[in-house]
């Protein structure tokens, strides 16, 4: 009997689900234009419609009129019916930056900051999520995005920013504000906003890898369309590869012009080899348009040329740290 309950809501959920992400592909439609575009029948399709207008999701605008008879109401997405905060911070230039946006169901960004901070710790987040969800009372899910390892019981383990090590932030911040709270590394965020960005046509493997000044580099690895987290999220740390150097002595060679050529290139190399990728965008302040042409023909003598992966130099992957970082809290809400 349970597992015909179970049943029956997650078929009620998922036919939620398609309805709803009809109306987000359409400007405003009619129930039958609806029922015919997801396949249900026009009962099912009056009674989600019924429910999630009732509920303020969908808006009821201007009836279509006709000739036939009563005139066909037109419904359409609720893109403010709830809306996500996404914080994103990274330390740059030896500064703490922290970023947010607060975000509608389509995506559209309502407000953005960024804001240099002396110290970026627990306190801070938490203080920063209070007073937007105090502005914005319909915030139901908050992303946020760190420079650093991410464990499968969502604890901050390795991180750029030293404050943040070891702590348990999702579990937190969902105890004091009762919201889902997403935590996600910053490449693998960066990469899935890349690859949502891109709108392939079939599932593809591309890499994000970057080399920042006075910091370690880090890549986010999508394989068919899904991001490689590995078995302990530790998929994608690409400064522990053997560079032949210590830990700590690769930020001082990575500031050394011959040297970064050097690791770069293994790097590509690697990512080329274990995953086959067919793009590597490059990015961090490290790296110019000159720097990379000379990588790429070191890369190309070691990599046969059907099996070299397209290499582009993107400046800005902030667009897409937020992207990648919306699009995961947006996917969560669209499966309630």
């Amino acid at each position: 009997m349970k597992q015909t309950i179970s049943n029956t809501a997650q078929v009620k959920s998922y036919n939620v689900g398609i309805v709803k992400a009809a109306l987000k592909s359409l400007p405003s439609e009619t129930k039958t234009t609806i029922s015919r575009v997801t396949g249900l029948s026009a009962a099912t399709c009056n009674t989600i419609l019924n429910e999630l207008a009732s509920r303020g999701e969908i808006l009821e605008v201007e009836s279509e009129y006709s000739n036939l008879g009563r005139p066909a109401k037109v419904y359409k997405f609720n893109e403010n019916y709830s809306y996500i905060c996404c914080i994103y911070m990274s330390y740059e230039n030896k500064e703490n930056i922290l970023n947010y946006a607060v975000v509608n169901l389509l995506g559209d960004i309502i407000k953005e900051q960024s804001m240099v901070k002396e110290r970026i710790d627990y306190d801070e987040i938490e203080n920063l999520v209070q007073e937007l969800i105090h502005q914005y009372k319909n915030i139901e899910a908050i992303g946020i995005g760190i420079p650093g390892v991410v464990t499968r019981k969502n604890v901050v383990d390795i991180c750029d920013i030293e404050e943040l090590a070891n702590c348990a932030l999702a579990e937190r911040l969902t105890d004091k504000f009762g919201k889902y709270v997403l935590i996600e590394n910053d490449m693998n965020s960066i990469a899935y906003g890349f690859y949502q960005a891109q709108e392939y046509l079939e599932e593809t493997s591309i890499a994000v890898v970057a080399f920042l000044k006075e910091n370690w580099p880090g890549s986010g690895i999508i394989v068919d369309g899904h991001i490689v987290r590995g078995n302990t999220n530790f998929a994608g740390e690409v400064s522990y590869l053997p560079f032949g150097c210590t830990y700590n002595d690769q930020k001082e060679l990575l500031n050394d012009r011959n040297e970064s050529i050097q690791i770069i290139s293994k790097t590509i190399c690697s990512l080329a080899a274990i995953i086959n990728p067919e793009t590597i965008v490059m990015t961090g302040t490290i790296l110019t348009e000159k720097l990379l042409a000379e990588i790429c023909s070191l890369v190309s003598e070691i990599i046969p040329e059907k099996h070299m992966p397209h290499i582009r130099l993107e400046n800005n992957s902030s667009k897409y740290y937020l992207k990648g970082l919306s699009s995961m809290t947006l996917e969560y809400l669209n499966k309630q």
